[in-house]
């Protein structure tokens, strides 16, 4: 253990810059920042991405009608997951027709519904057949490959961790 007493001058003043490197690398580099987990329910095993842009979407393949379906989500401040906008290419069952309270309109081939629906978590089983992702940023997910089995039921939610950010990757601390 360093003793200050014992230690000259130079002692202090480089003991002093290494608290003070240290202030500045903890101020500049470690952060709060949202993940999103995939928590396998049956088994426990949890996934978890970094979310620098506090989005990310979850898509199906419609097994009905076969056309794809994207739900996309933004992470608030208390972690809930607010849908804020749908993008589908047909009607049909599970699928919205009606405007209801929320803005719809058509973009070329597409539906796109404007929402605000908060949720605290999501929880659903996985399927190959319909083809679940996530998707975050310009990376997708297959769900299915990130559970130990199909069927399996998940729980997607967003939490805070502690970590630094090295370009577009982060790292927690706990």
């Amino acid at each position: 253990m360093w003793n200050l007493k014992k230690q000259g001058v130079l002692g202090k003043k480089i003991w002093m810059l290494g608290i003070l490197l240290i202030m500045l690398v903890l101020t500049n580099f470690v952060t709060h920042e949202k993940l999103l987990i995939i928590e396998d329910l049956d088994t426990h095993k949890k996934n978890e991405f970094f979310l620098p842009e506090k989005t990310f979407s979850l898509g199906y393949i419609h097994s009905v009608l076969l056309t794809p379906a994207e739900e996309f989500f933004r992470v608030e401040s208390d972690n809930t997951l607010m849908l804020y906008k749908t993008i589908y290419e047909s009607f049909g069952v599970g699928l919205p027709y009606s405007q209801e309270e929320w803005d719809f309109e058509i973009k070329g081939d597409k539906f796109l519904l404007n929402i605000e629906r908060p949720f605290p978590s999501i929880k659903m089983r996985v399927s190959s057949i319909p083809d679940h992702w996530v998707g975050i940023g310009e990376e997708r997910y297959k769900l299915v490959e990130l559970v130990a089995k199909e069927d399996d039921l998940i729980e997607v939610y967003a939490v805070d961790r502690w970590g630094f950010k090295l370009g577009k990757r982060f790292y927690k601390l706990f």
